[in-house]
């Protein structure tokens, strides 16, 4: 765990959970390869996560190659100004979640307005 002498996690995940029935909401820092829970703040905010920066020695941190998240903006640019070197890992879920509202929405659009036309045009 954090604080023991030379342990520094490699690869971490990011997430928030619900506390009370979608009313607040806490965020999650874990060391995936050990199964570790390494840090837990209230809320799922920017400036809430950041917390975990404040809290955790950035050399305790050196050794992070990769953060696994979901799609938080958030999660992704904080990430990024403190561990600028690590890659961003991005769930399968949220990706899948994301190009279904994007890409096959547009889709749904585009098909329901060329049929409103063809409508139109009898």
């Amino acid at each position: 765990m954090l604080g023991e002498e030379g342990y520094k996690p490699r690869i971490l995940a990011v997430d928030e959970f619900v506390i009370h029935k979608g009313h607040s909401y806490a965020t999650c820092v874990m060391d995936l390869e050990h199964g570790d829970i390494l840090w837990v703040g209230k809320g799922r905010a920017m400036k809430d996560f950041e917390k975990f920066f404040k809290d955790v020695p950035s050399d305790s941190l050196s050794a992070v190659i990769a953060v696994a998240m979901d799609m938080n903006a958030s999660y992704n640019k904080l990430v990024t100004k403190h561990l600028s070197k690590v890659r961003i890992v991005y769930d399968r879920f949220h990706m899948q979640s994301q190009f279904g509202r994007d890409v096959l929405g547009a889709v749904r659009l585009d098909e329901a307005r060329r049929l409103q036309q063809q409508d139109q045009g009898r």
